[in-house]
């Protein structure tokens, strides 16, 4: 690994992006004020853990790894660095799927707005972290120089 690349600092950062836009989604599409929110319709608490999941994996695959291959000194090919992006977006959409099932199929009563919101920029930074983590380990073990 090299030393101008630090995989548990770019983790940290997609903890705080993440988490930060985790809320900001939270806040358009559940609004601002304090409520008991259902995980299926009308509100579906659950569902939203798709996009949400796609758009952390998405970034947290690609902007980590586009910052880390303008440091390289041998930076990997921009193709890999876009394929794998996509891949941890796919990624993301099933993890997100399945909890969405997986919540949904339990039956869970309403939550409160901001247990609601806690749970969701928890998720979003975790998930962040991972992704980033993950997706800079490969793009580091597979830089080669030129």
């Amino acid at each position: 690994m090299t030393h101008a690349v630090s995989i548990g600092r770019e983790a940290a950062i997609s903890i705080v992006i993440n988490g930060v836009l985790s809320l900001a989604f939270f806040l358009g599409v559940f609004g601002t004020q304090p409520r008991l929110l259902r995980w299926a319709a009308p509100d579906n608490l659950a569902l939203d853990f798709v996009p949400q999941s796609i758009a952390v994996a998405l970034m947290s695959a690609l902007v980590p790894a586009l910052i880390a291959r303008r440091k390289l000194s041998y930076p990997p090919i921009l193709r890999g660095v876009l394929i794998r992006a996509g891949l941890f977006a796919l990624a993301g959409a099933a993890l997100g799927g399945l909890l969405a099932f997986s919540i949904e199929s339990v039956g869970f009563p309403p939550i409160a707005w901001t247990a609601a919101l806690m749970i969701k920029i928890a998720y979003g930074g975790a998930l962040g972290a991972l992704v980033a983590s993950l997706a800079l380990r490969r793009l580091l073990s597979s830089a080669r120089p030129v």
